[in-house]
Protein backbone atom coordinates (compact mmCIF):
# COMPACT_ATOMS: atom_id res chain seq x y z
CA UNK A 1 0.00 0.00 0.00
CA UNK A 2 1.48 3.35 -1.05
CA UNK A 3 1.08 6.55 0.93
CA UNK A 4 -0.21 8.34 -2.16
CA UNK A 5 -3.01 5.80 -2.47
CA UNK A 6 -4.20 6.77 1.02
CA UNK A 7 -4.06 10.46 0.04
CA UNK A 8 -6.17 9.73 -3.05
CA UNK A 9 -8.64 7.61 -1.09
CA UNK A 10 -9.08 10.31 1.57
CA UNK A 11 -9.59 13.00 -1.07
CA UNK A 12 -12.27 10.90 -2.79
CA UNK A 13 -14.08 10.50 0.54
CA UNK A 14 -13.72 14.20 1.39
CA UNK A 15 -15.05 15.28 -2.01
CA UNK A 16 -17.72 12.58 -2.20
CA UNK A 17 -16.84 12.04 -5.84
CA UNK A 18 -14.04 10.42 -7.81
CA UNK A 19 -14.40 13.05 -10.54
CA UNK A 20 -14.11 15.96 -8.07
CA UNK A 21 -11.20 14.32 -6.28
CA UNK A 22 -9.35 13.84 -9.57
CA UNK A 23 -9.83 17.51 -10.40
CA UNK A 24 -8.58 18.62 -6.97
CA UNK A 25 -5.53 16.38 -7.19
CA UNK A 26 -4.74 17.24 -10.79
CA UNK A 27 -5.23 13.67 -12.03
CA UNK A 28 -7.42 12.26 -14.78
CA UNK A 29 -10.48 10.45 -13.46
CA UNK A 30 -9.51 6.94 -14.73
CA UNK A 31 -6.23 7.11 -12.80
CA UNK A 32 -8.03 7.83 -9.54
CA UNK A 33 -10.49 5.02 -10.19
CA UNK A 34 -7.58 2.67 -10.87
CA UNK A 35 -5.84 3.57 -7.58
CA UNK A 36 -9.05 2.93 -5.61
CA UNK A 37 -9.48 -0.39 -7.40
CA UNK A 38 -5.90 -1.34 -6.56
CA UNK A 39 -6.54 -0.60 -2.86
CA UNK A 40 -9.66 -2.76 -2.88
CA UNK A 41 -7.74 -5.62 -4.52
CA UNK A 42 -4.88 -5.32 -2.03
CA UNK A 43 -7.24 -5.25 0.97
CA UNK A 44 -9.53 -7.87 -0.58
CA UNK A 45 -12.58 -5.83 0.35
CA UNK A 46 -14.81 -3.25 -1.35
CA UNK A 47 -14.28 0.26 0.05
CA UNK A 48 -16.78 2.47 -1.76
CA UNK A 49 -20.33 2.26 -3.00
CA UNK A 50 -20.62 4.08 -6.31
CA UNK A 51 -23.89 5.55 -7.64
CA UNK A 52 -25.01 8.43 -9.84
CA UNK A 53 -24.77 10.85 -6.90
CA UNK A 54 -21.16 10.00 -6.16
CA UNK A 55 -19.70 7.63 -3.58
CA UNK A 56 -20.40 6.49 -0.04
CA UNK A 57 -18.25 4.49 2.36
CA UNK A 58 -18.76 0.80 2.91
CA UNK A 59 -17.77 -0.70 6.33
CA UNK A 60 -14.29 -1.60 5.09
CA UNK A 61 -13.92 1.91 3.73
CA UNK A 62 -14.83 3.41 7.11
CA UNK A 63 -12.09 1.35 8.79
CA UNK A 64 -9.52 2.33 6.17
CA UNK A 65 -10.47 6.01 6.45
CA UNK A 66 -9.86 5.96 10.21
CA UNK A 67 -6.40 4.49 9.74
CA UNK A 68 -5.63 6.74 6.76
CA UNK A 69 -6.39 9.82 8.86
CA UNK A 70 -4.08 8.58 11.63
CA UNK A 71 -1.28 7.66 9.23
CA UNK A 72 -1.43 10.95 7.33
CA UNK A 73 -1.52 12.89 10.61
CA UNK A 74 1.61 11.08 11.78
CA UNK A 75 3.34 11.80 8.48
CA UNK A 76 2.54 15.50 8.81
CA UNK A 77 3.79 15.45 12.41
CA UNK A 78 7.04 13.80 11.33
CA UNK A 79 7.55 16.43 8.64
CA UNK A 80 7.10 19.21 11.20
CA UNK A 81 9.51 17.56 13.64
CA UNK A 82 12.11 17.07 10.92
CA UNK A 83 11.73 20.68 9.83
CA UNK A 84 12.09 21.97 13.39
CA UNK A 85 15.03 19.68 14.09
CA UNK A 86 16.87 20.91 11.04
CA UNK A 87 16.34 24.59 11.71
CA UNK A 88 18.62 26.89 13.62
CA UNK A 89 17.16 28.10 16.90
CA UNK A 90 17.47 31.89 17.11
CA UNK A 91 18.11 33.46 20.50
CA UNK A 92 18.12 37.18 21.16
CA UNK A 93 19.95 38.37 24.25
CA UNK A 94 22.25 41.03 25.65
CA UNK A 95 26.08 40.92 25.66
CA UNK A 96 26.31 40.41 29.43
CA UNK A 97 23.85 37.47 29.46
CA UNK A 98 25.78 35.91 26.59
CA UNK A 99 29.08 36.06 28.46
CA UNK A 100 27.78 35.31 31.96
CA UNK A 101 25.06 32.71 31.33
CA UNK A 102 24.50 31.54 27.78
CA UNK A 103 28.00 31.00 26.42
CA UNK A 104 28.81 27.97 28.56
CA UNK A 105 25.43 26.36 27.92
CA UNK A 106 25.59 26.32 24.14
CA UNK A 107 29.27 25.67 23.52
CA UNK A 108 28.67 21.93 22.96
CA UNK A 109 25.82 22.52 20.47
CA UNK A 110 26.62 25.97 19.13
CA UNK A 111 25.88 24.89 15.52
CA UNK A 112 22.13 24.64 16.21
CA UNK A 113 21.88 28.16 17.61
CA UNK A 114 21.95 31.57 15.98
CA UNK A 115 22.65 34.37 18.45
CA UNK A 116 21.36 37.90 17.91
CA UNK A 117 23.04 40.24 20.39
CA UNK A 118 21.35 43.57 21.06
CA UNK A 119 20.54 46.07 23.78
CA UNK A 120 17.90 44.97 26.30
CA UNK A 121 15.53 47.66 24.99
CA UNK A 122 15.42 46.03 21.52
CA UNK A 123 14.86 42.39 22.45
CA UNK A 124 11.06 42.46 22.87
CA UNK A 125 10.61 43.96 19.38
CA UNK A 126 12.80 41.22 17.86
CA UNK A 127 10.59 38.53 19.42
CA UNK A 128 7.29 40.18 18.51
CA UNK A 129 8.47 40.45 14.89
CA UNK A 130 9.54 36.76 15.07
CA UNK A 131 13.08 37.64 14.09
CA UNK A 132 14.16 35.43 16.99
CA UNK A 133 12.56 32.35 18.58
CA UNK A 134 13.42 33.23 22.17
CA UNK A 135 14.79 36.16 24.11
CA UNK A 136 16.75 35.97 27.35
CA UNK A 137 16.48 39.29 29.07
CA UNK A 138 16.69 41.15 32.35
CA UNK A 139 13.30 42.76 31.70
CA UNK A 140 10.11 41.27 33.15
CA UNK A 141 7.67 41.73 30.24
CA UNK A 142 3.88 41.71 30.68
CA UNK A 143 2.98 41.65 26.97
CA UNK A 144 0.25 38.96 26.45
CA UNK A 145 1.83 38.01 23.11
CA UNK A 146 4.90 36.74 24.97
CA UNK A 147 5.13 33.59 27.08
CA UNK A 148 7.59 33.33 29.96
CA UNK A 149 9.06 29.82 29.83
CA UNK A 150 11.79 30.08 32.45
CA UNK A 151 13.34 32.40 35.02
CA UNK A 152 16.61 32.22 36.91
CA UNK A 153 19.02 34.54 38.68
CA UNK A 154 22.53 35.86 38.12
CA UNK A 155 24.73 37.24 40.83
CA UNK A 156 26.32 40.62 40.13
CA UNK A 157 28.91 42.51 42.13
CA UNK A 158 30.64 45.84 42.37
CA UNK A 159 34.15 45.12 41.16
CA UNK A 160 37.54 46.82 41.58
CA UNK A 161 41.15 46.05 40.68
CA UNK A 162 42.78 43.23 42.68
CA UNK A 163 44.76 44.38 45.70
CA UNK A 164 43.87 48.04 45.32
CA UNK A 165 42.51 49.80 48.42
CA UNK A 166 38.80 50.47 48.50
CA UNK A 167 38.52 53.87 46.81
CA UNK A 168 36.55 56.92 47.78
CA UNK A 169 33.54 56.48 45.51
CA UNK A 170 33.44 60.23 44.83
CA UNK A 171 36.88 60.07 43.23
CA UNK A 172 36.44 57.19 40.74
CA UNK A 173 34.66 56.53 37.47
CA UNK A 174 31.82 54.01 37.26
CA UNK A 175 31.76 52.20 33.92
CA UNK A 176 28.34 51.48 32.37
CA UNK A 177 26.71 50.59 29.06
CA UNK A 178 24.92 53.20 26.90
CA UNK A 179 21.78 51.03 27.01
CA UNK A 180 19.31 52.81 29.34
CA UNK A 181 17.63 49.47 30.16
CA UNK A 182 20.87 47.70 31.04
CA UNK A 183 20.33 46.46 34.63
CA UNK A 184 23.99 47.00 35.52
CA UNK A 185 23.66 50.63 34.42
CA UNK A 186 20.39 51.06 36.33
CA UNK A 187 21.88 49.47 39.44
CA UNK A 188 24.94 51.71 39.14
CA UNK A 189 22.78 54.84 38.84
CA UNK A 190 20.74 53.79 41.90
CA UNK A 191 23.95 53.07 43.82
CA UNK A 192 25.37 56.50 42.95
CA UNK A 193 22.15 58.24 43.95
CA UNK A 194 22.13 56.34 47.24
CA UNK A 195 25.68 57.52 47.95
CA UNK A 196 25.12 61.08 46.74
CA UNK A 197 27.59 60.72 43.87
CA UNK A 198 27.68 62.91 40.76
CA UNK A 199 26.36 61.37 37.53
CA UNK A 200 29.31 63.00 35.82
CA UNK A 201 31.36 60.09 37.13
CA UNK A 202 29.46 57.71 34.82
CA UNK A 203 31.68 56.62 31.94
CA UNK A 204 29.87 54.84 29.10
CA UNK A 205 31.59 51.88 27.42
CA UNK A 206 29.61 49.53 25.15
CA UNK A 207 31.85 46.50 25.67
CA UNK A 208 31.67 44.39 28.80
CA UNK A 209 35.07 42.83 28.09
CA UNK A 210 36.60 46.31 27.84
CA UNK A 211 34.87 47.36 31.07
CA UNK A 212 36.40 44.34 32.81
CA UNK A 213 39.84 45.29 31.49
CA UNK A 214 39.48 48.89 32.64
CA UNK A 215 38.40 47.75 36.10
CA UNK A 216 41.33 45.30 36.31
CA UNK A 217 43.69 48.14 35.39
CA UNK A 218 42.36 50.24 38.25
CA UNK A 219 40.71 52.84 36.01
CA UNK A 220 37.40 52.69 37.85
CA UNK A 221 34.61 50.48 39.22
CA UNK A 222 31.72 48.59 37.63
CA UNK A 223 28.80 46.36 38.47
CA UNK A 224 29.26 43.14 36.45
CA UNK A 225 28.22 39.46 36.63
CA UNK A 226 30.02 37.69 39.47
CA UNK A 227 30.63 34.50 37.51
CA UNK A 228 32.82 36.33 34.99
CA UNK A 229 35.24 37.58 37.65
CA UNK A 230 38.93 36.83 37.13
CA UNK A 231 39.99 36.30 40.74
CA UNK A 232 43.59 37.07 39.83
CA UNK A 233 42.76 40.61 38.71
CA UNK A 234 39.42 41.54 40.33
CA UNK A 235 38.07 41.96 43.85
CA UNK A 236 34.34 42.06 44.62
CA UNK A 237 33.05 44.70 47.01
CA UNK A 238 29.36 43.73 47.23
CA UNK A 239 26.95 41.35 45.52
CA UNK A 240 23.27 41.29 44.55
CA UNK A 241 20.94 38.91 42.69
CA UNK A 242 19.69 39.84 39.23
CA UNK A 243 16.74 37.92 37.65
CA UNK A 244 16.82 36.94 33.99
CA UNK A 245 13.73 35.90 32.03
CA UNK A 246 13.20 33.59 29.05
CA UNK A 247 10.37 34.45 26.63
CA UNK A 248 8.96 32.93 23.46
CA UNK A 249 6.31 34.28 21.09
CA UNK A 250 2.92 32.63 21.69
CA UNK A 251 2.25 32.71 17.93
CA UNK A 252 5.35 30.64 17.17
CA UNK A 253 5.10 26.91 16.49
CA UNK A 254 8.78 26.32 17.12
CA UNK A 255 9.70 23.89 19.86
CA UNK A 256 11.47 25.41 22.87
CA UNK A 257 15.11 24.37 23.29
CA UNK A 258 15.28 23.60 27.02
CA UNK A 259 18.93 22.51 27.13
CA UNK A 260 19.86 26.15 27.76
CA UNK A 261 17.96 26.18 31.05
CA UNK A 262 19.52 25.40 34.42
CA UNK A 263 16.78 22.82 34.86
CA UNK A 264 14.28 21.15 32.54
CA UNK A 265 10.86 22.69 33.05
Amino acid sequence: MELNDLIIFKKVVDEGSITKAAKELGYVQPNVSERIKKLEQELEAPLLHRNHKGISLLPSGEILLEYANRILHLVDEAKREIKVGGETYRIGTSPSILSSYLKNRIKEDFMKYQLIIDHSSQLQALLLQQKVDMIITYTNHSNPELEEVFCTKLSMSLQKAKGKPVPDYADVFFFVSHDPQCPFRMHTVAFMEEHGLSQRKLHQVDSYSLIRELVAQGKGLAFLPSNTVDVDTIDELSTADLPIYFYTNRASQKRVQNDIFERVF
